[in-house]
């Protein structure tokens, strides 16, 4: 599960390196941690639908936010070398770097969506 979200804070951070050089290791390791937490969100949500509980309140929410944003921080920023990454992934075929590039934006869309539909059928 780490080499998935090693690669995937790859692309961000290529992807920010890319648009526009300021700080892109910040932007893709927040945008992971918020990736991340749809993820456990919709978990929860799809255990909820077979198994209906009563979800926590927001505020309950915000230390696990704040966890993952610690835990990626220290990861991917705090001494890291993007080198490491860079030596796993430049190599990469261009086919199969598009293919992933599309599996991670649907990735990103389905979590996002799953969590949307379930709250606009919800109310």
């Amino acid at each position: 599960m780490i080499r998935l979200f090693d690669y995937i804070f790859y692309r961000i951070y290529n992807f920010f390196r890319e648009k526009d050089n300021f700080i892109p290791e910040t932007k893709a390791s927040g945008t992971l941690s918020l990736l991340q937490f749809f993820t456990i969100l919709d978990v929860l949500v799809l255990i909820r639908i077979v198994y209906p509980f009563p979800l926590p309140d927001n505020i309950y929410f915000l230390p696990v936010i704040l966890g993952l944003g610690f835990m990626n921080w220290n990861r991917y920023e705090r001494g890291f070398d993007i080198e490491e990454l860079v030596k796993s992934w430049s190599g990469e075929e261009i086919s199969r770097r598009r293919k992933n590039g599309w599996l991670i934006v649907m990735y990103m869309i389905v979590s996002v969506l799953v969590i949307a539909i379930y709250g606009a059928a919800t109310n």
